[in-house]
């Protein structure tokens, strides 16, 4: 299977495109309130403790999703095929399958969420003295998303990318209320 065959793939392309978002937005919200406090010190080990923190809910929220998912359709299939027995095809190779599947979903989405949530943070590192630097990227990094989701979808790039730009913003001013990681 190609690079692109794999990315046409409806379920990875949500795996990569929502591990991307998620990270970024979750690195925003968390972030936010260290990044742009006066004379805050951003660490390798603070960038770290974020990407990590990102990559484990987004791990377990995408399991239980794609999990939960996968199982309904084998249900749906066995109503279909008036089965007796509930949880027949679950129980056997397909139950397997989906389990796999699940956690191969799951990691591509953490992974995505890792690189989200690390790659603006780290900015902080390359450049110390401007730690807004970081926040313009990942609004940036959300825009540059939307417009590829856009015109995937055949819809208009600047909606999407308006749209999930201002979510981006919004979680921004969120994490600096909120001053989650202070």
């Amino acid at each position: 299977m190609t690079y692109r065959n794999w990315l046409a793939n409806p379920r990875t392309r949500l795996d990569v495109t929502a591990g991307l978002v998620d990270g970024i937005l979750t690195a925003l919200t968390l972030a936010a309130g260290r990044l742009l406090r006066p004379g805050a010190e951003v660490s390798a080990g603070f960038v770290f403790r974020i990407a990590v923190a990102t990559a484990l809910t987004t791990l377990f929220v995408f399991f239980v999703a794609h999990y939960a998912e996968l199982r309904a359709e084998l249900s749906r299939a066995e109503r279909q095929l008036s089965l007796l027995t509930r949880g027949t095809l679950a129980a056997g190779q397909l139950g397997k399958r989906a389990l796999r599947e699940a956690a191969t979903g799951s990691m591509i989405a953490a992974g995505c969420g890792l690189l989200g949530a690390s790659a603006p943070v780290a900015l902080c590192l390359l450049f110390p003295a401007s730690h807004g630097m970081a926040i313009v990227a990942a609004i940036a990094m959300l825009g540059i998303l939307g417009a590829i989701l856009g015109r995937s979808l055949h819809s208009s790039a600047v909606l999407w990318s308006a749209a999930i730009m201002g979510g981006g913003a919004v979680l921004t001013w969120l994490g600096v209320k909120l001053a989650i990681v202070g």
